[in-house]
């Protein structure tokens, strides 16, 4: 890998390649993503269009583009002080698609939404202390572009599904908490 430098010399622009010092993908630990990673589905109570006094208003996630979230119209629901708790997706959980067509299927998002936002449909991904959500991130994109998602997912007609026990099953890269953030300020820069 190189890294591009620019220098300007009475008005001129230069390129100068320099090695970037990185780290091999060799010395790196291998582990199922279970064991670095929470994976846990959502909130299944029933959605209301209409407020009622039993009910409550929640903001819900809509539907995932690129790296989008798209926020849906609030609906009405019957949910506790702890179940919100629960169920709330907090800055730097990853939202992943896990039930979809095929496309979208492993499509996968980082939470940084300012507000309270129910967690319902989709799978909620947190990193455990050995992890960069950013990095877990990256590494979750990787194995949807590799086409891991797909080989372990199963089609009910048009609709392609993933359990959470497969998912935690898959491998991933995980090197250390410098060596993540190098990798994150590399991928920026890219």
């Amino acid at each position: 890998m190189y890294e591009r430098t620019h220098f300007d010399d009475r008005g001129k622009t230069m390129e100068l390649l320099k090695p970037i010092k990185y780290f091999n993908f060799k010395d790196c630990d291998q582990a199922e993503l279970g064991a670095v990673a929470t994976i846990t589905t959502g909130c299944q109570y029933a959605q209301f269009e209409w407020p009622d006094e039993n009910l409550q208003p929640f903001t819900l996630i809509e539907k995932l583009v690129g790296d989008s979230i798209i926020l849906g119209e609030p609906k009405y629901m019957r949910v506790s002080e702890r179940e919100k708790k629960k169920f709330c997706f907090l800055h730097g959980d990853i939202i992943s698609t896990h039930n979809s067509s095929s496309s979208q299927l492993g499509n996968c998002v980082l939470f940084d939404l300012p507000h309270f936002v129910l967690h319902t449909k989709y799978l909620r991904i947190v990193a455990n202390e050995h992890l960069n959500s950013h990095f877990l991130l990256l590494m979750l994109t990787q194995l949807r572009l590799e086409g891991n998602i797909h080989r372990i997912a199963k089609q009910k007609g048009s609709v392609y599904y993933v359990s959470i026990e497969d998912l935690k099953r898959l491998k991933i890269l995980v090197p250390t908490i410098e060596h993540q953030k190098q990798l994150l300020d590399f991928h920026i820069r890219a």
